[in-house]
């Protein structure tokens, strides 16, 4: 006869089919536990409050103004400006004011700290980028559980935004104009230093600057040519004092004969023989000695020849009313032996040659002061010409000291310069911020007080909780047949053992009921 049968070894794996009969004998309890775990999930998922949730959609408007005529001084990626915004915004104060504004957490208020709820608020915000880049859009929700507040609050917080942004790119824009502002006058100043350096090195080197190279080049030529006139002039007075000279002795030679010849007359003379018995020259011979003499060296074209030709003519003429005179005169001297020894009688010929010597006489010394006066001016061109030839020299010298001297200025001017435009630049892209002309926050969708709540999930809470029961209850029912260690079937018996016959299921609880009921008559 078998013995009993032996319990499963816990060691031995149990089959699919060992499990789904484990189960199928626990359903009971898997049921009750499934609704119990349902009822409970469904009475929390109810209990739970409502959460809803408000979204506003904000659009990065472009700039008004074209770029080619204003540049913006605020250029930045939407992500770095939502950011740099979202500090601002999301700081203690701002969110302690709305919260206040709104009566938002009255719960939370009796057993959390301030600090706690700004945490609380923090976490209810979201802010999600819809589009990256220069422009672009976002998405601004808050959660809570009043939906009119929860509309408020999220366009309020847009609004923040939206004034934030505005304030945030004036107040960059103005930095910058005050940035360029402190640098425009420190260029100012280095280019004020330069200027000063330069101009003292312009009074210091004034005359042999670069820039009066042509100048000092011109200068030099003309007064080169001056000289020339000079000398040349020089030469002129030289060859005109050389002949008043000659002009002079001859004069001073004609009038010492003329006057000779002028002297008290006597028979002697009379008779055409001079006292020491030899022949008496006329003047008229005397001036044409002096004519051969002029022609030598003049045409006959020149005024002196000329007028020494009609002075020959004059003479000649009171030579023969002389010749007559004499004649008369002679007949009166026969009888008296008396010689008159009285003055030289003056003639308009001896008269016009003393007023010719004078004149020469003052010509030659206009000549000569002349010429000691071009004298003078020579001297003064030729040292004028050496002090200008210095400079000149000294050109290249002066030329490399300046180059040096003004390469810091011209960068100076150049930066400065560069720094007044971009100042200009700024002060039109601030007023273009200030007037809203520029790029900005836009509201496209405000947010509209939701119809349903956010969260709870009820009816999602409501399954997880029925399908945690079944698998609570499947659980459960499978740890108390484990306990058993009990053969579920003949798949769980040795290969080798052979089946002779399968029993029935025997209920003795009725049975033994009945007997106890029995004995308990007799």
């Amino acid at each position: 006869m078998p013995g009993p049968a032996k319990p499963v070894s816990s060691s031995s794996k149990l089959s699919p089919l060992s499990i789904a009969r484990m189960l199928w004998k626990q359903k009971s309890i898997a049921v009750a536990v499934c609704i119990l775990a349902s009822a409970v999930s469904i009475l929390i998922a109810k209990r739970l409050p409502s959460v809803y949730r408000a979204e506003v959609l904000v659009f990065v408007d472009s700039q008004k103004i074209p770029d080619r005529f204003v540049s913006p001084t605020v250029d930045e990626d939407l992500s770095d400006s939502l950011a740099l915004i979202s500090q601002e915004i999301m700081s203690r104060t701002r969110l302690v004011k709305i919260v206040d504004m709104f009566h938002l957490y009255p719960r939370e208020r009796a057993y959390k700290t301030e600090e706690e709820i700004v945490q609380n608020m923090r976490h209810d915000i979201s802010l999600k980028v819809e589009h990256g880049g220069k422009l672009g859009a976002f998405r601004l929700g808050y959660e809570g559980d009043n939906a009119k507040v929860v509309a408020a609050v999220t366009n309020q917080l847009a609004g923040l935004y939206v004034a934030e942004n505005l304030k945030s790119r004036e107040n960059q824009a103005q930095g910058t104009v005050d940035f360029l502002h402190a640098q425009l006058e420190e260029a100012k100043r280095n280019l004020d230093e330069q200027e000063a350096k330069v101009s003292q090195f312009k009074q210091q080197n004034n005359g042999i600057l670069p820039q009066q190279e042509n100048s000092l080049l011109s200068t030099l030529s003309n007064m080169r040519v001056q000289l020339q006139g000079c000398q040349d002039a020089i030469n002129r007075g030289e060859a005109d004092k050389a002949m008043l000279e000659t002009a002079l002795s001859s004069a001073e030679t004609f009038e010492s004969a003329l006057a000779q010849s002028l002297l008290p007359r006597t028979r002697s003379r009379v008779v055409g023989f001079d006292s020491s018995g030899t022949a008496s020259k006329s003047n008229s011979e005397i001036l044409e000695e002096r004519l051969e003499n002029l022609k030598t060296r003049y045409t006959a074209d020149h005024p002196e020849v000329q007028d020494l030709e009609q002075r020959i003519q004059r003479a000649k003429r009171d030579e023969q009313k002389e010749a007559i005179d004499a004649t008369r005169i002679a007949a009166s001297m026969k009888s008296s032996d008396h010689a008159d020894d009285g003055p030289v009688v003056a003639t308009p010929d001896l008269l016009r040659e003393r007023e010719r010597i004078s004149s020469l006489r003052v010509r030659l010394s206009t000549v000569k002061k002349d010429i000691e006066t071009q004298k003078q001016v020579r001297d003064r061109i030729v040292g004028d010409i050496r002090e200008y030839e210095q400079r000149v020299n000294k050109l290249p010298l002066v030329e490399q000291q300046m180059a040096a001297v003004t390469r810091d200025y011209d960068n100076s001017k150049a930066n400065y310069k560069s720094l007044l435009d971009k100042e200009l630049a700024a002060g039109i892209a601030t007023d273009m911020e200030r007037s809203q002309k520029s790029e900005r926050f836009t509201i496209m969708d405000a947010a509209k007080v939701p119809e349903k709540a956010f969260k709870p999930k009820r009816l999602a809470i409501a399954a997880a909780g029925s399908l945690g029961g079944l698998l609570m209850g499947f659980l459960a029912g499978f740890l108390l047949e484990w306990r058993k260690r009990t053969l579920l079937g003949e798949w769980e018996l040795p290969f080798d053992v052979v089946v002779l016959g399968r029993v029935p299921v025997i209920r003795l609880e009725p049975i033994a009921e009945s007997c106890r009921t029995k004995v308990g008559t007799l």
